[in-house]
């Protein structure tokens, strides 16, 4: 299948983000791709969201709807019940993809048939879209999501159409960790990961993001841990798989050719440390 042919199914859930929703437009209107579908879920925003997406309307191949749900995961599982992509992503509406990314990721697919999920790295900005710093990524499997929790970004990652299907989607009962559970389960399925070392978005930091319900947040990520581990391990043992894992991916990373950034890894948790024990 030539790469040409592959229709990219973005999906972006929004709800009251006018203020960013522009540039999460521009930068998949932008592409230099020409096979994308951009499917804009919004929940009933009050504030000028809807004057956005209508600006917008017919110049590219965008959808939006715009009506109350049951949260984010819900109103992706809305978005990607709409897609006819062959190809699978959803970006928040308070982020944005950098030029290229998705041409890039249409080659990866075209030339590994095999692979069912390809992801990349992200860079880190401010409200204003200051890039403030970036995190990188190595190889995924079902014991990293299970043990050391997110390991990819939602932002550069993006899935075969049948593998979303074969999963079921995202389980809407978690509103603030549904990504989490879903990659979790994508590995479980034994869905093969690619990873690209390219920066293709940009994760952007604000006070008004889900990830920053902290305590939500803690209750689902220990909700999937207890569902997926091994129930078996002590917490000895669980320590000892941990720094296990802990030690294959900065062994990966080095051999990608990223031993300064497992070098920086290493400081930031001394720094830590230091810190704690001051």
């Amino acid at each position: 299948m030539e790469n040409q042919k592959l229709l990219v199914s973005i999906i972006t859930p929004t709800f009251n983000r006018g203020k960013f929703l522009e540039q999460n437009i521009i930068s998949i209107k932008n592409q230099d791709y020409p096979f994308i579908e951009h499917i804009v879920i919004d929940g009933g925003s009050t504030d000028n969201s809807l004057e956005i997406l209508k600006k917008y309307e017919g110049t590219y191949n965008l959808k939006w709807i715009s009506e109350k749900d049951n949260g984010c995961a819900d109103a992706m599982n809305k978005g990607f019940e709409r897609a006819s992509g062959q190809i699978f992503c959803w970006l928040d509406s308070d982020d944005f993809y950098l030029p290229c990314a998705i041409k890039k990721i249409a080659e990866v697919f075209k030339n590994n048939l095999n692979v069912d999920a390809v992801f990349g790295d992200v860079l880190l900005g401010t409200v204003e879209g200051k890039i403030i710093g970036y995190t990188k990524y190595t190889s995924f499997n079902a014991e990293t999501s299970i043990y050391l929790g997110m390991v990819v970004a939602t932002q550069s990652t993006f899935w075969r159409s049948t593998l979303h299907r074969k999963i079921n989607g995202l389980d809407a009962k978690y509103l603030r960790c549904a990504d989490l559970d879903f990659f979790t389960r994508m590995a479980i399925s034994g869905a093969k990961f690619r990873h690209v070392r390219n920066f293709l978005s940009v994760y952007r930091y604000h006070p008004g993001q889900l990830t920053q319900s902290v305590d939500l947040c803690e209750k689902e990520k220990k909700e999937i841990f207890q569902k997926y581990s091994d129930n078996k391990l002590n917490a000895r043992g669980l320590k000892l798989k941990r720094m296990k894992l802990l030690l294959e991916r900065a062994v990966n990373f080095i051999k990608q050719g990223d031993i300064w950034y497992v070098f920086k890894g290493i400081l930031r948790r001394f720094d830590f440390l230091y810190a704690v024990n001051k």
